[in-house]
């Protein structure tokens, strides 16, 4: 699967609007559904279900239930062929706002049928294909319950708007230069091509289905093992964020290495070494927030182990965080800037003055 460039919202067919009759209008909303069969399998019979407001449930998870339960809309879809795309694409169209250009009378009958079947459930089949998929889970009394799990267009359209802005903010925080880029991470999307060359064939809302979130495989290293780590060694082997560091050396190189030239090239230094105290004083934060999560498995009153240096120590607790640490974590820091810089690739070399220059700016930010 390959990496997917998003667009914020689902393409909506925006040909000129085709007039039907009202009724037309009213038996093609009652057959709206959030779940179809079809996008399971295009082969499969048409059918589908429909939850209703009233079923929804608070539970911290994202589905139609939890999205109704929280007031949230999601969109409804066909669950027959592409031969009725076209008055549902239409309806789609009211559904999402998108009403410039509708006739008032057709416009105003599509929302009233909208809001009347959003109270109503509805499952939609004589019986269950053999192309969907079929769980079996046994019963307490010896028997088997047959779960047919059926994905919702809509809640993968809301998912969808929901990354395609947060990938945005992070793309104009980078733009801008601001620092809090690094709290955000940006959302992959992979291209699963449901509904084949067609993908209108299997509902009007399964372009959105067409961007699942990419995610890693769960590994080894749980949360508990990470804080039994933590507890034992520490923050293992810190280091600066490629980023940060690269626009350190870029900077100085720009300066020739004369990083105490001027009042201003003082302070931009300083800026620069702020922001990278700052991620190992997050780093410090988090390890911090998992150790006191799993303190109970520690011995008692011993948040980390003593064979945990004294640096690294202080990093994570702030209780130990003596004149003594910050002075001996300001050197550490002065070290690992120069070492993180490749000898072949390096410019200008860092003197003792320098070292020490920065150290005095690293325990300036730890005031």
């Amino acid at each position: 699967m390959a990496d997917k460039s998003e667009t914020s919202d689902d393409v909506v067919d925006k040909k000129e609007w085709v007039n039907h009759c009202l009724d037309d209008y009213t038996n093609a909303t009652q057959k709206l559904v959030h779940h179809s069969f079809k996008t399971v399998n295009t082969n499969a019979e048409a059918g589908g279900v429909r939850v209703a407001q009233s079923q929804g449930i608070k539970l911290p998870y994202i589905g139609v239930r939890t999205l109704l339960g929280h007031n949230i809309d999601v969109l409804m879809d066909r669950y027959e062929g592409a031969h009725t795309a076209r008055i549902y694409s239409q309806i789609s169209q009211v559904a999402q706002g998108l009403v410039e250009g509708v006739p008032l009378t057709e416009l105003g009958h599509i929302q009233r049928s909208l809001e009347q079947i959003k109270t109503t459930s509805l499952v939609q089949s004589s019986q269950i294909s053999p192309r969907v998929r079929q769980i079996l889970l046994p019963r307490a009394d010896g028997g088997y319950l047959s779960i047919t799990p059926i994905s919702a267009a809509g809640v993968s359209h809301q998912l969808k708007n929901a990354v395609f802005g947060h990938n945005q903010k992070l793309f104009e925080l980078r733009k801008a230069d601001d620092e809090t880029a690094q709290n955000f991470k940006r959302i992959t999307l992979a291209d699963f091509p449901i509904g084949g060359a067609k993908h209108v064939n299997p509902g009007g809302l399964v372009f959105s289905m067409r961007a699942p979130i990419i995610a890693g495989f769960p590994t080894t290293a749980t949360e508990r093992s990470r804080a039994l780590s933590l507890h034992h060694y520490g923050i293992r082997n810190p280091r600066f964020p490629k980023r940060l560091h690269a626009e350190y050396v870029t900077w100085r190189n720009k300066q020739k290495g004369q990083v105490d030239a001027d009042h201003g090239t003082r302070a931009e230094h300083r800026a620069l070494i702020a922001k990278m105290v700052k991620h190992f004083m997050l780093l410090g934060a988090d390890a911090f927030e998992l150790l006191n999560l799993y303190k109970n498995e520690f011995p008692v009153g011993v948040l980390l182990n003593g064979r945990v240096g004294s640096v690294e120590a202080g990093l994570i607790d702030p209780a130990r965080r003596t004149a003594t640490w910050k002075y001996d974590f300001a050197s550490w820091f002065a070290r690992r800037v120069a070492a993180s810089e490749k000898d072949e690739a390096r410019q200008f070399e860092y003197s003792q003055a320098e070292l020490n220059q920065m150290a005095g700016l690293v325990k300036d930010c730890l005031k």
